[in-house]
């Protein structure tokens, strides 16, 4: 239903015709989502809607573009969404799951980079016996070199 101020009611709470599709979205495949919100006051109701939203748009992030702070500000925004009675068992799913990714991330990296760093220390051990071989090489020909009538006499 169509208001005025270029909103769309939609169960209950009113969104702009941008969100219209993600709100209906949200209440197609999780329709628990606000059976049990106690915020009756149109206003506070947009308000937790639009922080909603905005915590879906950082579950849809990729791990490397949150910080480990904005991490635990979602899930403090969560925990307060639960206790106003929204259903978000399946966005916080989707958070923590996002964590272990976060996490694995950086576990890999600084596996990664020490991987790298073993590779470089080798390849400067192989470089390093790659000049003593050398050495080795031209002694050795030199010390298998005929010499000359004059140098022995």
């Amino acid at each position: 239903m169509w208001n005025g101020d270029g909103t769309v009611e939609i169960n209950g709470f009113r969104v702009y015709y941008t969100e219209v599709e993600c709100v209906r979205r949200i209440f197609e495949r999780h329709p628990e989502t606000a059976l049990n919100l106690r915020p009756k006051n149109q206003l506070v109701k947009n308000a937790y809607m639009n922080t909603l939203l905005d915590l879906i748009d950082i579950a849809c992030s990729a791990p490397q573009e949150l910080t480990e702070e904005e991490l635990v500000d979602a899930e403090n925004t969560l925990l307060d969404l639960v206790g106003v009675g929204f259903e978000l068992d399946w966005l916080k799913k989707k958070l923590e799951e996002l964590c272990v990714k976060k996490n694995k991330m950086e576990t890999r990296g600084e596996h990664m980079r020490e991987l790298d760093r073993m590779i470089v220390e080798q390849r400067q051990v192989l470089l390093a016996l790659e000049v003593e071989l050398k050495n080795e090489e031209n002694e050795a020909v030199s010390d298998s070199a005929r010499i000359g009538f004059e140098d022995v006499v």
